[in-house]
């Protein structure tokens, strides 16, 4: 009666999928309400339909089609959001699903093969024995297998039970023979996030600005105004819950950290659905993005370098404010992706994802999902460009595992300050700086391997280059350079703090002005300009030094030698 659709005749031949990634067939009829072009990436296959789309969260294809008097039609084709029971078809065998209107019956199928939703074998006349609505008895053949496999699954749920139950008792003896207090359980193991949380109904999705192995972030309107809005699938509910629960600490308000909105659920489409995070949209984009397209005079470069310093020593502090306890913080993925630019030019930093409560000095914080279930959650690190060599070579301090974790964010911290001040004109004797790389981009390429970062910065430590020009302009000529050396250094214990980092930058940026160290900090205020600068009026926010056009760069003994002379010379212009 229905044969096969024969879609595989529409769909280029030429169209192969990568390892480990389901291509599936697109189809999204004209009448459909919502998308899931966001569970995959279009191919680009030309104008001809049905198009191919390459999965993102899942190997799982899905079809589904209308069945009206014996005519069926293809609604939507496309990936599925996660692995789902019956995704291991080799093929579609669509099941009766709906009746959206009399004398019509949606049927959908999953499988788990290359294209696998182009075409389905067969669907039942609607009415007969296994659509819905239909009557009579429903046994199908191969009944008794069905439940041999379903006692078999219950024989294995019992044994995982069984095993974890044993689990448990172990560890919680193993806590007290190490003398360890017993963790409390979980508050919110058993909270339902779809029961909880509440759909938006003006919350706007637009477009989406970055994908992440967890999450999508989409630009999107609340009410008229723009946000970020990261966009969980339900598999990573964990990691909303995680990355939520540091959102909503107590007293976590900065201008230089991602300000959040609300927390809620729904998605681009009726399709697409799961727990979302609303935060503060910042349109100039990334660190990265922003110093891939410009550069940034010596003020505006100290504002970014300065405003990223005093979000990381505020995520690190422990305080108490206006009654409120914040616990300390380490950040656990700092990189150029994770900064963004605010509108002023100064820095926020966004991406809680992995951040850690870091153990109390006036109280132990209360329980969040964050808080490490052991020595492998405290090594977890984010980005491997970087990461510390401490987490490179497995070395964490693991006793005071809050400071270690604080000082391999120092770590990162100063390889994102390399990265802004080399797109400084000012640092460039020819007020041309490169064009913008990461950190060790130059040295290891784009896709650095753990074992190369681990060759490069544990074993021969070296670090990103520092031209000799970045002397010639400070007031202080090697403040940057030991700015950044002990920020970097290779012992963590000689590292800066984040707020002796802001006292150094701010330094720099205000050096006529006086400035009190704090005490862990090893270096005070930098000297004041040198004498040959002092008839030159400079800007508030500038290191004096004469004009540009007056200041050339000395090459007897190459730029700023180590003699005790003046870091520029004057001449007639």
């Amino acid at each position: 009666m229905l044969g096969s659709l024969g879609l595989w005749a529409l769909l280029p031949t030429a169209v192969e999928a990568p390892p480990n990634r389901r291509t599936c067939v697109f189809f999204e009829a004209p009448g459909v309400r919502g998308s899931t072009k966001t569970l995959g990436e279009l191919l680009d296959t030309g104008t001809e339909l049905p198009r191919a789309i390459r999965c993102l969260y899942s190997r799982c294809c899905f079809g589904i089609w209308n069945l009206t008097q014996d005519r069926a039609q293809v609604e939507m084709q496309g990936c599925r959001d996660s692995d789902e029971p019956g995704c291991e078809s080799l093929h579609c065998d669509p099941s009766p699903r709906a009746h959206p209107s009399p004398g019509s019956t949606l049927f959908t199928c999953s499988c788990g093969t290359d294209f696998c939703n182009a075409n389905y074998s067969h669907l039942p006349p609607p009415g007969s024995p296994g659509t819905p609505g239909s009557q009579g008895p429903q046994a199908a053949p191969g009944e008794s297998i069905w439940m041999a496999l379903v006692l078999l699954g219950l024989f294995l749920l019992l044994l995982l039970l069984l095993g974890s139950i044993i689990l448990a008792l172990l560890q919680r003896k193993n806590y007290r023979v190490r003398g360890e207090p017993v963790p409390e359980p979980r508050p919110d193991s058993g909270r339902d996030w779809s029961v909880e949380l509440q759909e938006l109904p003006e919350l706007c999705f637009s477009q989406v600005i970055r994908e992440g192995g967890h999450a999508v972030v989409w630009a999107g309107q609340l009410q008229g105004k723009l946000v970020a809005i990261k966009a969980f699938p339900p598999r990573s509910v964990a990691q909303f819950q995680a990355e939520r629960a540091l959102y909503e600490l107590p007293g976590l308000q900065h201008d230089h950290i991602v300000r959040f909105i609300t927390a809620s659920r729904g998605g681009p489409g009726p399709l697409v659905s799961g727990p979302l995070l609303v935060l503060e949209l910042h349109p100039k984009g990334s660190l990265c993005h922003y110093l891939t397209q410009h550069t940034s005079d010596w003020g505006s470069s100290l504002r970014m370098a300065l405003s990223l310093a005093q979000g990381l020593a505020f995520l690190h502090e422990e305080r108490w404010q206006n009654g409120q306890y914040k616990p300390g913080i380490a950040h656990r993925d700092l990189s150029s992706q994770n900064v963004l630019i605010r509108e002023d030019g100064s820095c926020a930093i966004g991406d809680l994802g992995l951040a850690l409560v870091l153990p109390g000095l006036t109280q132990p914080p209360a329980w969040t999902p964050t808080q490490p279930q052991g020595p492998a959650a405290i090594m977890e690190a984010g980005t491997q460009r970087y990461m510390a060599p401490e987490l490179l070579d497995k070395t964490l301090d693991l006793q005071d595992w809050g400071m270690a974790l604080r000082r391999a964010d120092i770590y990162s911290l100063a390889l994102l300050l390399w990265e802004i001040l080399s797109r400084c004109p000012d640092l460039s004797p020819d007020s041309s700086p490169p064009p913008f790389q990461l950190a060790y981009e130059a040295e290891l390429g784009n896709t650095p391997t753990s074992d190369e970062l681990w060759a490069l910065a544990v074993q021969e430590r070296r670090r990103p280059y520092i031209p000799s020009t970045w002397r010639c302009f400070a007031t202080d000529p090697d403040g940057l350079r030991e700015l950044l050396e002990d920020c970097w250094d290779a012992d963590p214990e000689a590292r800066l703090t984040a707020e002796c980092v802001q006292q150094r930058l701010a330094a720099l940026a205000h050096p006529q002005e006086s400035h009190s160290f704090p005490e862990s900090c090893p270096r005070g205020c930098p000297p004041l300009c040198p004498e040959d600068c002092t008839s030159i009026a400079a800007p508030t926010i500038l290191p004096c030094r004469p004009q540009r056009s007056a200041c050339h760069f000395s090459v007897q003994q190459g730029p700023c030698s180590r003699n005790p002379q003046p870091a520029c010379t004057l001449s007639p212009v």
